[in-house]
């Protein structure tokens, strides 16, 4: 890609070249974002503490030059805090967009997604060192044809490769080339029909060897919006064929699908929303379910979640992580505003893989069978299905202009199958009191204090099922300039892996200009998984010094 990166670069600069013969006065405008991350301390490893230094500089600038663009990152990772080190430039790009003519045309690093992601969401998370962005080409054309009913059509062609890290292990480097083609025509103003296609060749480490794949992935979709009623559904196949190897000594031809469906109902004072996810991208038997099969749900794929991502801490602490692979289930979510000083939200989701599995063979070796079920289209509490579910139930008050405060309840649970020895299955059940109150005392200075309590029971542990978490935070903010926050958690877990049963961190955020902010923090922090989109991993415990300086001009 770099060749048609450079390519595209020259036919750029040529045509510049003849607009300034064309044009005395060029439209030019640029703008720089520097992030600068460090940190000095220690982290918690399982084993002990070890050292943990990390230092990340990432400048992002952009060039518009009429309907040209031109941007680069400058990277310094060395050492990062998560992932691989890197010094050097990357994420450039040259775009040119004609709006008279609905035209974008990208050549370079890119990120995207079509509709909700079920065969196309590419993003960056740098807090969990994912990066699934595209280097290619990518040519988009929208218009609207019609004045009195228009019918609105945006057509674009992907081209390029994909280099994936693993956020677990980051030296596994899986590498992808991509070609997909995706549309969307509207032709009423209430819905809108969209299609795409993507072929992809993959190469995978996969134990001692590596996989090579060709993956086929269709997906169309609906989308009906109404002033009161939305409704959106998407489907998608993936068909993975790969080439025989050490590993995988016979070609595997595997099939898989997605489904997801949206239904929105709003009006005065109330807002429903139905979510139903129904994921069979690789639903295989238990021994069978290694992170780096070849068949896995590809990670150019990132459907929607279809579950309440929360903002609370220690309800976070217990995440659900998505099985993209084989889940089923879906959420309920309704806010409901009585007033224009109350908000009510209440949030129940549901999920659980689609069988169970019997293991059938008699001469001491491992065979699962599956157990099919006539209607494996909701999800199945039972514990062999690796159920989940969650409730919960939130309320916001305007006591006066000053003074704010919330509270909710969350109550959480999810079983992890032992397919071996069912009775050493592990539920984890957690009930969270999440409580926020906020006072203004005039346009400038307002403080917060958030409480959290939690009790959490694990049905395995021999001595101590049941334990408590406290989540306690104070934040005095002096508007625009700077806010101080002292945060501390507590628990009673003997188990803790950590053997520390208090942590204190104080931060404190300084806006220089409204070019430059500081950001501080010292002291020690829990750790445990973080989720963002359905991806996940997990942070070690960390105690120490951070900083951010972050620049915009």
């Amino acid at each position: 890609m770099k060749k048609t990166f450079l390519l595209f670069f020259i036919l750029i600069l040529i045509s510049l070249s003849n607009i300034s013969y064309s044009q005395i006065n060029l439209n030019v405008d640029a703008s720089l974002k520097n992030v600068l991350r460090y940190g000095s301390g220690s982290e918690f490893l399982g084993s002990g503490k070890v050292r943990k230094e990390y230092f990340e500089n990432l400048a992002d600038a952009r060039i518009n030059i009429n309907d040209f663009v031109f941007g680069a990152r400058l990277e310094i990772s060395d050492p990062i805090e998560y992932g691989l080190d890197f010094k050097g430039i990357r994420k450039r790009f040259v775009e040119y967009n004609n709006r008279d003519f609905g035209v974008s045309l990208r050549a370079g690093d890119f990120w995207d997604i079509f509709s909700r992601g079920l065969t196309l969401n590419v993003f960056e998370d740098r807090a969990l060192a994912y990066d699934t962005g595209i280097d290619g080409v990518s040519v988009t054309y929208e218009n609207r044809f019609g004045k009195k009913n228009p019918v609105k059509v945006r057509g674009q062609i992907i081209g390029g490769d994909l280099t994936y890290n693993d956020v677990i292990n980051p030296d596994r480097i899986e590498s992808y080339r991509i070609r997909n083609a995706n549309f969307d025509v509207s032709p009423v103003k209430q819905v809108t029909l969209g299609g795409s296609y993507i072929y992809s060749e993959g190469s995978l480490p996969t134990g001692a060897d590596t996989t090579q794949i060709q993956a086929y992935l269709p997906e169309v979709n609906l989308n009906v919006n109404f002033p009161e009623v939305q409704f959106y559904t998407s489907y998608a196949r993936k068909h993975v064929n790969t080439t025989p190897n050490s590993i995988f000594p016979d070609e595997i031809s595997a099939e898989g699908d997605g489904l997801y469906s949206s239904l929105v109902y709003t009006r005065e004072a109330l807002g429903v929303t139905l979510e139903y996810k129904n994921y069979r991208f690789d639903v295989t038997n238990p021994d069978n379910q290694s992170p780096d099969r070849p068949t896995k749900m590809l990670p150019f794929q990132n459907p929607p979640v279809a579950q309440r991502e929360h903002t609370s801490t220690l309800v976070s602490r217990n995440p659900h992580v998505v099985n993209f692979n084989d889940e089923v289930g879906g959420q309920l979510d309704i806010i409901y505003v009585p007033n224009d000083k109350m908000t009510f939200t209440a949030n129940g989701s549901i999920a659980s893989r689609h069988y169970q599995y019997n293991n059938v063979d008699s001469a001491g070796q491992i065979v699962y069978e599956r157990v099919e079920r006539d209607f494996d289209l909701i999800p199945d509490l039972d514990a062999a299905f690796y159920p989940f579910w969650e409730f919960y139930l939130e309320g916001e008050y305007y006591v006066s202009d000053r003074f704010f405060t919330k509270l909710a309840y969350a109550r959480q649970s999810e079983t992890t199958y032992n397919q071996n020895n069912p009775l050493n299955s592990e539920t984890i059940q957690a009930t969270t009191i999440p409580t926020e109150f906020r006072y203004s005392f005039n346009n400038q200075y307002s403080l917060k204090l958030v409480f959290e309590q939690q009790w959490v029971n694990n049905s395995i542990r021999l001595d101590q099922k049941g334990y408590m978490n406290q989540f306690v935070s104070l934040n005095l903010t002096k508007s625009p300039e700077f806010s101080i926050a002292l945060n501390a958690e507590f628990t009673n877990d003997e188990e803790e892996p950590t053997d520390t049963q208090s942590w204190f961190l104080a931060e404190a955020l300084y806006r220089l200009n409204q070019s430059n902010t500081i950001t501080v923090s010292y002291g020690s922090e829990r750790g445990g998984l973080r989720c963002t989109n359905g991806i996940c991993r997990f942070v070690n415990p960390f105690e120490g010094f951070r900083l951010s300086i972050q620049s915009q001009f």
